[in-house]
């Protein structure tokens, strides 16, 4: 089951939600009235999972036997996961200031508040990705100790079919969204299948040629799911991810600002793991290369992997070559080594 991984919510404000999974062990007990849980260790420096825009959080917990949150919990670590909701209507004018300035940061500090650390980790798929950074350039915030980007691009003039339309779409873009409002979960679904081109046909040719594996037509109908579930991306937000950072480019020249405060990402000077599929035709490996070069960090890492943009987060060779990989990043990284407490009880709720 998709999004199933045991977690608490820990933050809610509006839309926005904010979950800490279980250590994997965990057991609860009554006593009285209440209800407690005796959780195993957990390294104390928490790993905050940011996903894009458009796509739901499940994507990072696709089945129990194939999760990206679930390796990294079984590793040891303290995982956060960010969901900022489906928009609708109402959040036509929600702009990537609000995400910048406001929800990625009440992200951060309800995790470091639920934790108790002093530092914090960031994990982030395309977009997710591309908001940890923005945080940290923006914010210069020093409490970031890792910073990990799957498949999240920089260099949108890299990005092969994707920068070709965005060059002949321009003209046509702001009159497109205010007709539309929020761009359907649906545009986005087909736009993404025709970026793919012939692999969106071929991977049901695979899928015939597998139909005796059951776990091959478990992992393609999850993936199949995940596609055709994209959700509404708010108008303004995407009006200005396309002028902004697709169309003119402005990350690499630092020339982004959010409500007065510039983006450099000079200021981001924490470890970094980039991570970008080989067979990408959306975040291309030429377009994700150049974050090496815009950080500050001297503890860089670039990593090309098998996969395209999907299959490099969620495919069937994503824990051997991702996730697994990233956990032991993480842990060799994170300054915060100390375990707490071999057991501690929580008092849930009555």
């Amino acid at each position: 089951m998709m999004g199933s991984a045991p977690a608490d919510l820990v933050f809610a404000r509006g839309k926005l939600r904010l979950y800490r999974l279980r250590p994997r062990d965990a057991e609860e007990y009554e006593l009285g009235t209440a209800t407690h849980r005796i959780e195993s260790p957990r390294y104390r420096t928490p790993v905050l999972v940011v996903p894009p825009l458009m796509v739901r959080p499940y994507i990072y917990d696709l089945r129990p036997e194939h999760s990206m949150l679930r390796t990294l919990r079984d590793a040891g670590l303290d995982v956060f996961v960010v969901d900022f909701g489906v928009p609708d209507r109402g959040d036509r004018d929600v702009r990537l200031d609000d995400y910048v300035l406001d929800f990625m940061p009440s992200f951060v500090d309800a995790a470091l508040q639920a934790s108790g650390a002093s530092g914090i980790a960031m994990v982030g798929y395309c977009m997710g990705g591309l908001f940890s950074l923005l945080h940290v350039g923006t914010f210069d915030d020093s409490r970031v100790r890792a910073l990990v980007t799957i498949g999240s691009p920089v260099n949108f003039k890299k990005m092969g079919v994707v920068t070709i339309a965005a060059t002949l779409g321009a003209p046509a873009v702001d009159r497109a969204l205010d007709v539309l409002g929020n761009v359907p979960g649906s545009l986005s679904s087909v736009a993404f299948k025709l970026i793919n081109g012939p692999r969106t046909f071929t991977r049901y040719v695979d899928l015939l040629r597998n139909l005796h594996d059951e776990d091959y037509v478990r992992g393609f109908l999850v993936i199949n799911h995940w596609v055709n579930d994209m959700i509404p991306y708010p108008r303004e937000a995407f009006r200005q991810m396309f002028r902004e950072i697709v169309y003119e480019n402005r990350l690499l020249e630092n020339r982004l600002s959010f409500g007065g405060r510039t983006c450099d990402f000079r200021r981001i000077r924490c470890p970094l793991f980039a991570v970008a599929g080989k067979t990408d035709m959306i975040a291309t490996p030429a377009s994700t290369r150049g974050i090496v070069d815009l950080l500050s960090s001297t503890d860089k890492t670039f990593r090309e992997v098998p996969g395209g943009h999907v299959a490099v987060v969620a495919g069937s060779e994503a824990p051997e070559h991702v996730w697994k990989p990233i956990a032991d990043w993480l842990l060799d990284r994170l300054v915060a080594r100390t375990m707490p407490p071999a057991a501690c009880c929580q008092r849930m709720k009555q």
